[in-house]
């Protein structure tokens, strides 16, 4: 990058260059890794991205702070956890927190893991309203609970700091006085319209997969006569 990111120069006193900034950036991640043509995909995606975000720091505002959604592990531990699944993502983060942006974990671990308890419980379905009632309010309390945690976070960013937040999902909703940058680069176009041609091959080669799972697991000396609801 032609500038350091630990010597920020201040703005000129206009409202714009006073705002706090905030440059999302979607988590596509490789879910497709026996594809040869949508690893190269992936990796011109994560290449877009950071140009655009060089670009950006230069007009909007140097990166001081980065999040990851879902990541509450301090940056050593974060980065393990995403290399196998996104190394592009981590080799992005990673080159930005050497020229001087400070990684900081957006979510608590608490709360996040409650949610994804909540959100496996209710994906299961329910037979008794009275339960699934108990799953709706319990899992609507600790969803808030965690907007209002990454809002706080979100929130710690000084006036004319810009951060990079990199999102798994959509919705979240932050104050009025931070401007919101998407990043959205032409690949990500090129992706969708490659899941799109590759549906049916993607489809039969799951179902492919499940039946050789199924086969593997199925042994007939370990059947039980017992009811399961």
């Amino acid at each position: 990058m032609s500038e350091e990111l630990g010597k920020i120069e201040k703005p000129s006193a206009d409202n714009s260059a006073l705002k706090r900034k905030l440059y999302l950036v979607q988590n596509i991640q490789n879910y497709f890794p026996e594809s040869k043509e949508f690893k190269v995909l992936l990796e011109e995606y994560w290449a877009s991205i950071s140009e655009q975000l060089d670009k950006l720091e230069k007009t909007a505002g140097i990166i001081s702070h980065i999040y990851i959604e879902g990541m509450w592990q301090e940056f050593d531990e974060a980065s393990k956890a995403i290399s196998d699944s996104n190394p592009d993502c981590i080799n992005l983060v990673k080159e930005r927190v050497k020229s001087g942006s400070k990684y900081i974990p957006i979510e608590n671990e608490n709360i996040y893991k409650t949610l994804i308890d909540w959100t496996r419980i209710a994906q299961l379905g329910f037979i008794s309203e009275d339960v699934k009632k108990v799953v709706e309010d319990n899992y609507s309390s600790i969803a808030i609970k965690r907007e209002e945690y990454i809002t706080d976070k979100i929130n710690e960013l000084k006036e004319s700091e810009a951060a990079l937040f990199i999102i798994s999902s959509g919705g979240h909703k932050f104050t009025e006085d931070i401007e919101m940058f998407n990043i959205i680069p032409p690949t990500l176009d090129k992706m969708n319209r490659w899941i799109q041609d590759n549906q049916e091959s993607l489809a039969s080669q799951s179902e492919q997969q499940k039946e050789v799972v199924a086969s593997k697991d199925e042994d007939p000396q370990e059947k039980s006569n017992l009811w399961t609801p």
